[in-house]
């Protein structure tokens, strides 16, 4: 009975040890940081061995050192009772030929301890702590800190021994941070994987794709070209202004000398109404200040400069220090959570279902169309639907113009200018992927 007992309680410690190892380090720090905030002493208690890297590599070590003692006496205590107990049985076989009743029993005993050290103490241990690492981690921690208590010299000796291997190789360790960082690229593994599991829906799994894809885009992705930009020149009268309100539908107009070159600032719609009875023309008083900033600066710097100036209306220069386009707030926020409304008038979206089929603005970025397909869609000199087309034709489009490229079929159906207006966009293979369609206005 005793014997039985201890070979259970060892294998039982060997799971314990187990779960220990594996539900510390995937423990979700999120959750336990807020439990512990809400004063949960469980919570407190892993939370601190989760930012200590201290802490950590000596629970680990108690961990480890107790599943290599719980193993040592499970082969050299259990073995040797089992086969004692096994060899009373089989001895009234006698001596077998080939093999002897005390070989036998060793065999028989090796491999039941082998089978319950595998399956109880380590498989179905390990499984429940990466499934359930929070409540795991919480329930077994407080008997790991008595253990660890309990031996803590021997775990100092042997984390400083394991450490001094470690620097001897060149890695210190202590200059490692509790804390755990990802990638970019980890957490759109982590939102897939969110979204799959069911714990994000697909508009929000989508939302935090494109936050974390907005670092990654300059301002020559998200401007508004300077083709398609309408600005207010110095000395217009009222009723100019009126007109060209009544032409757009803008909160916010750039205000210029000249040309669009020549830019000064930018007029909030509602200066404009309140001035609507001045006789006198707009002038350069009437303009707010904007920074001027180059195509390739990145999304994180216009968002700084527009913070700096408290303004939402930025201008972006070319290479030759012209006006290539502008930028506001709300393209910007078009890019994380779609096409939103401005003023009394409506942006065009982005897509929107036709008939079965798909259409895309000539501003609609290619790596949009790409994502809303299903598929990776890019080209090395352009980044919009009109300028692949124009890149392709290399003439301005036509309505009814059909461009071809990578697996992508491009039919104009509306021009602007020079560019392209609208395109229909059919795949010329199933999507992989496709997002739900969502209407043009």
């Amino acid at each position: 009975m005793i014997p039985t007992l201890v070979i259970t309680l060892l294998v039982l410690l060997n799971g314990l040890f187990v779960a220990a190892e594996f539900a510390i380090v995937g423990a979700p720090r999120a959750s336990l940081e807020r439990r512990a905030a809400e004063g949960d002493r469980a919570a407190q208690a892993v939370f601190r061995i989760l930012r200590d890297p201290t802490r950590q590599d000596r629970y680990i070590a108690t961990a480890q050192l107790g599943i290599t003692v719980a193993s040592l006496g499970l082969g050299m205590y259990g073995e040797h009772v089992l086969a004692d107990w096994l060899r009373g049985h089989l001895a009234p076989l006698g001596e077998l030929r080939w093999i002897s009743s005390h070989v036998l029993a060793s065999v028989f005993a090796v491999s039941i301890l082998t089978f319950f050290h595998i399956v109880v103490g380590e498989m179905v241990p390990k499984a429940l702590a990466l499934q359930q690492a929070e409540r795991a981690a919480l329930w077994v921690t407080p008997p790991m800190l008595g253990i660890q208590f309990a031996v803590y010299p021997l775990v100092v000796v042997l984390n400083g021994m394991g450490n001094a291997v470690l620097r001897a190789f060149g890695i210190d360790r202590q200059e490692g941070s509790g804390e755990q960082y990802h990638t970019p690229e980890e957490l759109q593994f982590v939102v897939r994987d969110s979204q799959a599991g069911g714990l994000l829906r697909k508009e929000s799994a989508q939302v935090f794709q494109e936050i974390i894809e907005l670092a990654d885009l300059t301002a020559a992705s998200v401007m508004v070209p300077r083709v398609r930009v309408t600005g207010i020149p110095l000395g217009a009268t009222s009723a100019e202004v009126v007109e060209i309100m009544r032409d757009s539908s803008y909160t916010r107009y750039p205000i210029y000398d000249e040309n669009l070159d020549g830019i000064v600032g930018s007029v909030h719609i509602k200066d404009l109404l309140r001035r609507l009875e001045d006789p006198a023309p707009i002038g350069a008083e009437d303009a707010r200040p904007v920074p001027f900033v180059p195509e390739s600066a990145t999304v994180d710097t216009v968002l700084t400069a527009m913070r700096e100036m408290r303004t939402q209306l930025a201008i972006v220069m070319d290479e030759h220090g012209g006006t290539a386009g502008l930028i506001t707030t709300e393209d910007l926020f078009e890019e994380v959570v779609g096409d939103v409304e401005e003023g009394s008038g409506a942006i065009p979206r982005s897509f929107r279902g036709a008939d079965g089929r798909l259409r895309a603005a000539g501003t609609v970025r290619l790596d949009q169309v790409g994502d809303f397909l299903g598929m990776v869609l890019e080209h090395d000199e352009v980044d919009t639907v009109s300028g692949l087309v124009l890149a392709t034709l290399g003439r301005p489009p036509v309505i009814g113009d059909v461009v071809e490229y990578d697996e992508v079929r491009f039919e104009v159906t509306a021009v602007h200018g020079h560019g392209v207006g609208e395109c229909v966009v059919d795949p010329l293979k199933e999507p992989a992927n496709p997002h739900r369609a969502v209407q043009t206005l």
